[in-house]
């Protein structure tokens, strides 16, 4: 027995060694969320693609000159931050219309907008050039503005991307004076305002004020816009500055949310949200995150996000691959040890029946001896004192059998609860693995489950009769004659029997019959209920369950 509890033991402990997450519920419901989403991606990005294809079908049949460029605009949102080739495209189709020139500010503005592309594919000299290429000194406020942030926006991109660290803090230089000047051309409270001055501001310590200035903000743009998407990441980089890191990761991975449901290929949150999770050792997720920046970055035609993804992707692979492999060397030393279980356990029920042979050769030799006793009662009475005293110790010989029997029946409802948790548990563990699907369809089935179950509740039934021989003919004359149990051919006994049984042996509890006979406490309920209506004196009859011998 000591050793069975013993390998209980160690089972429990062993499965229990998994990866407990350290954030809280509302962080790891948004990471659900996220997973959701990625599973969805297919639905968001066939939006995106039924309204580029209406798009381009009204393109090719615009009456006017005029009404393509307004057109290919569209198609330029479309595809912006979703392909930048095509963005391109669309971009040169709108600055060879000689209609483009006649909008004031419109050829200027295309020009600002292939900067803006050139920068987020990771063509610098291009953006550079093309930004170099505009006068500036005669640009209206809002050309200004976007002037000013694509500048911004540029060297930003140039900081990240350079490694040297003089040509790096040059770069920052710059990005920070665009961010000045953008700063005095710029209403507050608009989108470029929280995404360049507030940054900028939060750059040099006022992370309080940045942060209440977007948190204001942020809700005014819908989850699945680019600006959500951007202004979540900008939120998520200051609080990661003012050292609160679960805001960080939250507005991270409502940045990825979003990115996933406006079909966003230019992004830099997966990549961000991969790290997280490789520091919080939730491998599985951190490489999927990351190949998922991988795939998007090659579909965008972003070479610096690609190259910034890629650095990452062999140390989160390896630590993958090593994961996997531990949990499957976990998985079968568990599966060697549901085995060695199953072994103990049997022998244990063998050892419980064996006893119980004995018990009822003990029975009969006292019915035997209490026959005996009645008989001498008659020639013997002035020996009643030590006749009182047999039978107090015939009736605590069986109070002990009760007791034996209440404590094998226990047993064996626990061992099987354990066995069940068990199976639950490597399931759990096997659902990680991705690949197990053999491993996981073999631990799904209810087969051994049942197979135990059935088999308890036979050697319960036997062991009831055993004990009282009798117990179902005395159960019946207690009941009305039109309304007795009647067992089906090969049914030792029925749930409604097996109840009184347990009664019988003292379990009276109606929790702990229900947890023995695996149904609901109104189950038991209500069959305690009825069969007391069914009895010849319902006020009496569960006492008199209780005398049946």
């Amino acid at each position: 027995m000591k050793t069975c509890l013993f390998i209980l033991t160690a089972i429990l402990l062993f499965s229990c060694q998994r990866h407990v997450s350290e954030h809280d519920s509302e962080l790891q419901e948004i990471y659900a969320r996220l997973d959701k989403d990625i599973d969805n991606s297919a639905d968001f990005e066939k939006e995106k693609n039924d309204r580029i294809a209406k798009y381009k079908r009204e393109y090719t049949k615009a009456p006017t000159e005029r009404k393509r460029i307004e057109i290919a605009n569209k198609l330029i949102d479309e595809f912006n931050a979703y392909n930048a080739d095509s963005t391109l495209h669309y971009i040169g189709l709108n600055l060879q219309c000689s209609a483009t020139r006649t909008i004031p500010g419109e050829y200027t503005r295309l020009l600002i907008k292939r900067a803006d592309v050139y920068a987020h594919a990771g063509l610098f000299a291009d953006a550079l050039a093309t930004m170099k290429a505009i006068p500036h000194d005669s640009l209206s406020p809002a050309l200004l503005e976007d002037y000013y942030s694509t500048y911004s926006a540029l060297y930003q991109y140039l900081c990240e991307y350079t490694f040297e660290h003089e040509t790096s803090m040059h770069y920052d230089a710059k990005r920070a004076a665009y961010s000045d000047s953008l700063r005095n051309v710029i209403a507050p409270g608009t989108f470029n305002h929280m995404v360049y001055v507030m940054a900028e501001i939060a750059r040099r310590g006022n992370t309080d004020k940045a942060i209440k200035e977007l948190s204001a903000h942020i809700t005014d743009y819908e989850v699945g816009t680019r600006e959500y998407s951007i202004l979540a990441s900008t939120l998520a980089f200051i609080y990661k500055m003012a050292g609160r890191d679960d805001e960080y990761k939250r507005y991270l991975a409502m940045s990825a949310i979003s990115d996933v449901r406006g079909a966003v290929k230019e992004n830099m949150s997966f990549r961000e949200v991969a790290t997280v999770m490789f520091e919080d050792n939730d491998l599985e997720r951190a490489n999927r995150y990351l190949k998922k920046s991988i795939a998007d970055a090659n579909f965008y035609s972003a070479q610096m996000r690609n190259a910034q993804s890629t650095k990452m992707l062999p140390v989160i692979d390896d630590a993958y691959s090593s994961a996997r492999n531990e949990m499957t060397t976990r998985l079968r030393a568990l599966v060697w040890l549901t085995g060695v279980l199953s072994v103990v356990l049997l022998i244990t029920i063998f050892l419980i029946l064996k006893q119980f042979r004995r018990l009822r050769k003990v029975k009969e030799g006292l019915s035997a001896a209490n026959k005996s006793l009645s008989e001498l009662s008659e020639q013997l009475k002035t020996n009643n004192e030590e006749l009182e005293t047999r039978n107090r110790e015939l009736s605590e010989s069986n109070r002990t059998k009760e007791q034996y029997a209440s404590l094998f029946m226990g047993y064996c409802s626990t061992a099987i609860s354990v066995l069940q948790h068990y199976q639950m548990s490597l399931h759990k563990m096997a659902m990680q693995g991705r690949n197990m699907s053999a491993l996981i369809k073999k631990l799904e089935s209810q087969e051994t489950i049942d197979h135990l179950l059935k088999e308890f509740y036979m050697k319960f039934d036997e062991a009831i009769l055993n004990i009282y021989p009798d117990f179902i003919e005395k159960f019946n004359k207690l009941l009305k004659p039109d309304e007795q149990l009647v067992m089906k051919n090969g049914e030792l006994l029925n749930t409604e029997a097996r109840i009184f049984a347990l009664i019988r042996i003292g379990i009276e509890d109606n929790s702990e019959i229900s947890g023995f006979l695996r149904c609901s406490l109104s189950t038991v309920y209500t069959y305690r209920s009825k069969l007391k209506k069914r009895a010849l004196n319902p006020d009496t009859f569960e006492q008199d369950i209780r005398k049946i011998y």
